[in-house]
């Protein structure tokens, strides 16, 4: 019982250390790189245990907590590879960045909001705004006009409630989409 709890002990303060030492790289990323860690040493000491292997060994193959994290946040920034025996990063955490994030946040509530200002105008001024498709139905065009582009029109039945729950639906989904990167950023 002591000597689990020595050991218990010995793996937090390691942990701690290193930890601390990767705070110069993204809290989410650090956070995964401890966790990985840690069930590395734990993994290590059940496959050891057989052989009385301590838990000074294993740590010892590790590194110092500066050296380790120095290891991962090269491996982070520059591509190095990963300390031996250690899985490397997933790449959808390495290559998630901030201007991902904010691109989708732009585009899907730039989209979402197009689309709902497109069924407000054509509420608003119905006569004068439209969707009309072309005579050929290779092209549709969209804009405030009394010009009928020699074309059929969508009829605003459609292009009001179509637009409407387009758009709210664009918004929710980027909602979501950002929820879920923001643990990313």
């Amino acid at each position: 019982m002591e000597r689990a709890m020595a050991r218990n002990e010995l793996i937090h303060t390691y942990l701690s250390e290193l930890e601390i030492y990767l705070s110069r790289i993204n809290k989410v990323q650090a956070q995964e790189i401890v966790k990985e860690i840690e069930s590395h040493i734990y993994d290590s000491l059940m496959m050891e245990e057989d052989n009385h292997d301590t838990t000074e060994v294993v740590l010892g193959r590790l590194g110092t907590p500066q050296e380790l994290a120095s290891v991962y946040i090269e491996h982070i920034n520059i591509g190095v590879a990963p300390p031996k025996g250690l899985k490397p990063m997933t790449k959808i955490t390495m290559e998630m960045s901030k201007s991902f994030y904010y691109l989708i946040f732009v585009l899907g509530g730039s989209l979402g909001l197009s689309l709902i200002a497109t069924a407000l105008a054509k509420l608003i001024v119905p006569s004068k705004f439209g969707v009309w498709i072309a005579e050929h139905g290779n092209s549709i065009i969209v804009s405030f006009s009394n010009n009928s582009y020699h074309s059929k029109e969508i009829p605003a039945i459609w292009l009001v409630p179509i637009s409407l729950l387009a758009g709210l639906v664009t918004l929710y989904l980027t909602k979501r989409l950002t929820q879920l990167l923001k643990v990313f950023v």
